[in-house]
């Protein structure tokens, strides 16, 4: 059997066979309807989105012991004074090293993880922000993020507390350097730190949009999900035809 006609064993006896117990005209049972159309209103505790060991509280515990005085120089509202307050530098920063962390370099993408995915949520506390924040704000200080972005990933992953997704070529993210290692530490930490300069570096100009190999990326996981299950599910692969 060749690997596109492979189910799951048992599966296609599991969904075919009868119900012993069940009458021959059973009327149809009634279900409460998955209805995923629809808008809800809910109450979230920012602090239960992510568990207390999550990369996430890692990241922004680590960056707000770092020195950001030069990245609020430029900030021009100041406390009892007019303006719109900006984002705070030290969640710019700590959302931009959890996205380089899994392997993400659009500001796009990043600023629409903040609308649904709970780490990115803990971090920005429910925030929504801009893409252009995002963007504007990376390339501002292109000259020293990108230090700064490797430094914090090497610390963090040799201490297990990061795992870093690496980016290959063809879009295609694998698990790299995820643990501590069992040499001395200062061995280790300059292997995670050559690890994270490779990342940042091979994602630093990934800026705007979605680039053609993330995308196509992920189009064809999409695709390859599709395929699995339909060849998993008994009648998900059309017969081909005689004649």
């Amino acid at each position: 059997m060749s690997p596109d006609s492979e189910q799951l064993p048992g599966l296609e006896a599991v969904a075919t066979a009868p119900r012993p117990d069940m009458p021959e005209a059973a009327a149809k049972p009634r279900v409460k309807a998955i209805d995923r159309s629809q808008t809800l209103f809910q109450v979230i505790d920012v602090e239960q989105l992510i568990e207390p060991e999550h990369p996430a509280r890692a990241i922004w515990d680590l960056v707000g012991r770092l020195d950001l005085s030069r990245f609020y120089e430029s900030i021009q509202a100041v406390e009892g004074g007019a303006g719109r307050e900006p984002w705070d530098p030290r969640l710019l920063i700590s959302l931009w090293i959890y996205a380089y962390s899994r392997g993400i370099s659009s500001a796009r993408e990043l600023s629409r993880r903040c609308d649904y995915e709970p780490a990115f949520q803990w971090l920005a506390a429910l925030g929504r922000i801009n893409y252009h924040t995002l963007s504007d704000f990376r390339s501002a200080y292109d000259w020293e993020l990108p230090e700064l972005f490797t430094q914090v990933l090497a610390v963090l992953s040799s201490e297990g507390l990061v795992s870093l997704e690496r980016v290959m070529h063809d879009g295609t993210k694998i698990k790299a350097l995820a643990a501590k290692s069992t040499f001395e530490r200062q061995d280790r930490l300059q292997e995670h730190l050559r690890a994270a300069r490779q990342q940042v570096e091979a994602l630093k100009d990934w800026t705007g949009d979605e680039s053609a190999r993330q995308k196509a990326a992920r189009e064809r996981a999409v695709r390859e999900r599709q395929s699995r299950v339909g060849r998993a599910v008994p009648g998900g692969r059309k017969k081909p035809r005689c004649g």
